[in-house]
C-alpha cells in the first residue's frame, strides 16, 4: 500500500502521519518501521532491501519516505518502480511525505489505489476553524476579539499557533480575552504592540503616528505582523475597506507591507 501526504502545512501532515502509525500499532502485534530520506546516499538500496527482506518476527512493514527530487533519471525510475510494485501490497505500507504536489512523472500518487491527502496552508475562515477546534481540545475558550488577534498573528502557521495554545492551556484561566493575550502570549514582537497600535489609531497628529510606527519597526522588523495586527484594530467600514485594499495591493506585488503602513499613517 502507498499513502501520499502532501502540502505546506507540516503540522497537520505530521499529525496525520502519527494517526496512521498509531492505527497500525493497534491493528498489528508487531511491525517494522523505518524512515527514508531520498537525499541520503544509497537510500534506494536501503528502501529496496526494506520492502523485499523477509522477517520471521514482523508481520507488517511501514516505511516513511521524505519525498525529494532525485539526482538522476535512473534513480527516479528505480524509485517509481519501488512505489508502484508496492501499491497493492498488504504487508508493506509506504507513506510518502511531500511539501508540494507531485510532478507529472509522479502523478500516479494522486490516483487510486494510492491513498492521498493534501494539507495546504490554512487561511481565513479555515484557519479560524482550525484554531477553534484545537482550542476546544485543550479546554480553552476565546472571545471573538482575542481569537481574531491570535488568528491574525499566526494565520497559516499551525505550528506557531499550537505552541501558543499549549502555553495558554497551562494558565489558571481557560477563558481567554485580549487582556490575557496581552499578558501571556509569546509573539515575535513585544506584546505592548497592542498599546502602541491603540495609540496610533487614536492619534490625530501624523508625526506622532509615524514616530510610533518607527518604534514598532525598530523593535520587530516584522512589518507583515504589524500590518495584520493593525487590521484587527480597524473599526469603521471605511477603515476596513482601506486595509482590505492595501492587502490586495500587497498580494499583487504593488505594495510592500512597510509602504502600506506608512501610507496609512499619512492619511
Amino acid at each position: 500500500m502507498v499513502i501520499f501526504l502532501y502540502g505546506a502545512d507540516s503540522f497537520r501532515k505530521n499529525q496525520k502521519l502519527k494517526e496512521i502509525i498509531t492505527d497500525y500499532k493497534k491493528k498489528h502485534s508487531s511491525f517494522a518501521i523505518e524512515k527514508f530520506y531520498l537525499q541520503d546516499k544509497d537510500v534506494l538500496f536501503s528502501l529496496n532491501d526494506f520492502v523485499k527482506a523477509i522477517s520471521l518476527f514482523d508481520n507488517m512493514k511501514l516505511g516513511v519516505i521524505e519525498h525529494k527530487t532525485l539526482a538522476s533519471k535512473k534513480e527516479e525510475k528505480e524509485y517509481i518502480n519501488i512505489l508502484k510494485e508496492n501499491i497493492k501490497s498488504k504487508d508493506v505500507v509506504l507513506i510518502v511525505l511531500s511539501e508540494r504536489k507531485p510532478t507529472k512523472t509522479f502523478s500516479f500518487l494522486l490516483k487510486a489505489p494510492v491513498f492521498f491527502q493534501e494539507f495546504d496552508t490554512l487561511k481565513g475562515s479555515l484557519f479560524i476553524d482550525f484554531l477553534k477546534k484545537e482550542a476546544s481540545k485543550k479546554g480553552i475558550e476565546f472571545d471573538q476579539e482575542s481569537r481574531d488577534l491570535l488568528a491574525s498573528v499566526y494565520e497559516g502557521n499551525t505550528w506557531g499557533l499550537i505552541t501558543e495554545l499549549d502555553k495558554l492551556a497551562l494558565l489558571n484561566t481557560k477563558k481567554i480575552t485580549k487582556r490575557v493575550l496581552e499578558k501571556y502570549v509569546d509573539v515575535s514582537i513585544p506584546i505592548d504592540i497592542f498599546r502602541t497600535l491603540g495609540e496610533i489609531t487614536s492619534a490625530y497628529n501624523i508625526g506622532e503616528k509615524l514616530t510610533l510606527l518607527e518604534e514598532l519597526f525598530k523593535r520587530s522588523g516584522d512589518s507583515a505582523m504589524i500590518f495584520n495586527f493593525l487590521t484587527t484594530f480597524s473599526r469603521s467600514r471605511g477603515e476596513k475597506k482601506m486595509m482590505a485594499d492595501y492587502d490586495v495591493a500587497i498580494k499583487k506585488g504593488k505594495l510592500e507591507y512597510e509602504e502600506a503602513l506608512v501610507d496609512y499613517m499619512l492619511r
